[in-house]
Order: C-alpha cells, then sequence, then structure tokens
C-alpha cells in the first residue's frame, strides 16, 4: 500500500494550499477600502516567473515550438489567472470547505472536454459519478445557517466557471503536449501567468494598488506563504506522477478526490487549535449537511473514476 499513501499524501498537500488560500484572503481583503483580494494574484504571477526562468534555464530548445502552440500555452496561463481571480473573490465569502469541494466538477468537465474535443471515450459510469458530483455540488450549496434554508447560487455559478476554465487549460496544456516536452510546455504556461499578472498591474489600477500596499507592510510574509504554497502543490504533483507509476491510474485518482475531505479537517482543527489561520462554523445543523455533501461528491469521484 506504499502507492496509496503516496497518493495520499498529495491531496493532503493541496488541502494545505486551499486553507493558506483562504488565511491569505482573511487577512489582506480590504473592502472597506474597495479593494478586494484581487492584489493577491500578483504574487502567483511573480512566482511563475521565476518559475519559468528556472526552466529557461535547466531546459533545451524552450523556444522550439510553433507559434500557434507557444500562443496556445500562453492563453492556458492567462485562464489560469482569470480563476485564481475568482477563486479568491469566491474565498472571501464562503467557507474554504464548501469552495474546495467544487473543485471535484473539473474531472467531470474534463471527461465532457476530452471526449468533445480529443476523441476520448465517455463511459457510463463517468456519466453516471458526474451527476452525483451534481448532486453532492447542490447539496453543498444549500445555506443551512438561517432559520429558512437557501441555495447558494453564486459560489455555485462562480466555481462551476472556475472549473470550466481549469478544464479548458488543462485540455489545451494536453493537446499541445501530446507531441512536446512537458517542461516545454510548462515554460510556455508559465510565461502566460507572467504576462496576465504584469497586464493586470499596468490597467487594473485597484489590483495594482492593493498588491503595492500589501507588499509594503506584509510582503515578506506573502512571498513566503505563496513560496510554501507553490513548493506543496508542485510536491503533490510529483508525488501523484509518482504513485502513477506504482498503480493503476484510476485509483490514484481517485485517491485525489479525498482533498475536500482533508479541507474540512484541516478547517476543523484550524479552527479548535489556530482560529487565526482559519475558522469552521461548527454548528450541528450546518456541519452535518457538509460531511454529506462531501461524500456524496466523493462518492461520485468513486463512480466516475472506477
Amino acid at each position: 500500500m506504499t502507492w496509496f499513501l503516496i497518493a495520499l499524501s498529495a491531496p493532503f498537500l493541496w488541502a494545505l494550499v486551499n486553507i493558506f488560500d483562504k488565511y491569505l484572503v482573511d487577512k489582506f481583503s480590504q473592502r472597506e477600502k474597495e479593494k478586494v483580494s484581487g492584489g493577491l494574484v500578483l504574487f502567483p504571477s511573480i512566482m511563475a516567473v521565476i518559475i519559468a526562468l528556472f526552466i529557461l534555464f535547466f531546459t533545451a530548445n524552450v523556444f522550439n515550438l510553433p507559434v500557434f502552440n507557444k500562443l496556445l500555452l500562453m492563453f492556458s496561463g492567462i485562464l489560469t489567472i482569470i480563476w485564481i481571480i475568482i477563486y479568491l473573490y469566491i474565498l472571501e465569502t464562503e467557507d474554504v470547505s464548501m469552495v474546495a469541494p467544487l473543485f471535484l466538477l473539473i474531472p467531470v468537465f474534463g471527461f465532457i472536454f476530452g471526449f468533445i474535443f480529443l476523441g476520448e471515450t465517455l463511459k457510463f459510469q463517468q456519466i453516471i459519478g458526474s451527476l452525483v458530483i451534481f448532486i453532492g455540488v447542490l447539496l453543498i450549496s444549500l445555506d443551512f445557517s438561517g432559520e429558512n434554508k437557501k441555495f447558494k447560487w453564486k459560489p455555485v455559478i462562480f466555481m462551476t466557471i472556475v472549473c470550466l476554465l481549469v478544464a479548458t487549460s488543462g485540455i489545451i496544456f494536453k493537446y499541445v503536449t501530446v507531441e512536446n516536452n512537458f517542461w516545454v510546455s510548462s515554460f510556455w504556461e508559465y510565461a502566460g501567468i507572467g504576462l496576465a499578472g504584469l497586464i493586470i498591474f499596468i490597467f487594473v489600477p485597484k489590483y495594482r494598488d492593493h498588491f503595492m500596499h500589501i507588499n509594503r507592510t506584509s510582503g515578506r510574509q506573502i512571498f513566503l506563504i505563496n513560496i510554501a504554497s507553490e513548493l506543496m502543490t508542485v510536491s503533490g504533483n510529483l508525488l501523484t506522477n509518482f504513485a502513477l507509476l506504482l498503480a493503476p491510474v484510476t485509483m490514484v485518482y481517485l485517491v485525489g478526490s479525498f482533498q475536500p475531505a482533508f479541507v474540512l479537517f484541516l478547517g476543523l482543527l484550524a479552527t479548535k487549535f489556530f482560529p487565526h489561520i482559519g475558522k469552521e462554523n461548527l454548528i450541528k445543523h450546518v456541519l452535518l449537511p457538509k460531511i454529506i455533501a462531501i461524500i456524496v461528491m466523493i462518492i461520485g469521484s468513486v463512480i466516475l473514476f472506477i
């Protein structure tokens, strides 16, 4: 079961990244000054430039790629910045344990796009699994905190857009990288992320001012957190790739679907021992439906990947 522990480490690290994202948004969002957390997106852009430079230094022939493929990959990077902005915006008002499970929609859209654009086969159980995940989405989107239940349309719509953008970016990367080097493709995607950050810095004063403000007051702290997040993200990706060498692909991806459960666990842990980092609503009639919804979505992922 070594592969299982290796594969399980990846969603745990990604869940930590989700917790860090929520911490940054809660600490540095400034709605009272009409400066939302969008300025935080410039830090991942800077990290992307640094990573791109490392790839350029250690990888040969990064420019030996058709112009159209370069543009596609850079467009994929721009899509990444767009979905990060939307994701941070939703984190300003919603618990991370409600937002993170919605990322399980990504493989659903990935299967659909793969079927449409890459000629991949869409099996019956994948359709059923997708429907079960959608049921989980509906459950986790119900707000039980008030006297009357209400459906949270806003986070669902925006996170659906996020998942569509992530899936689109993945399809573009896979389409280009099938016949080219992984690191070459990664260079151009990270270059696109850096370019998007530069465009935002120049043409979006609200995000630029917020970025400059938090850079003056807490720049070092944010950079350290972003470096840690990036290292955990990359480590999770590498652990997943290593686990793929030891076990069937479907089993590895299935283990990855436990990320929302880790997010909820870490959120509850933070609420109990580190409330300055994160807080979860511990009221029974709020927490229990969330747990049930996450279980339903994981079951949908099991059906999706078997």
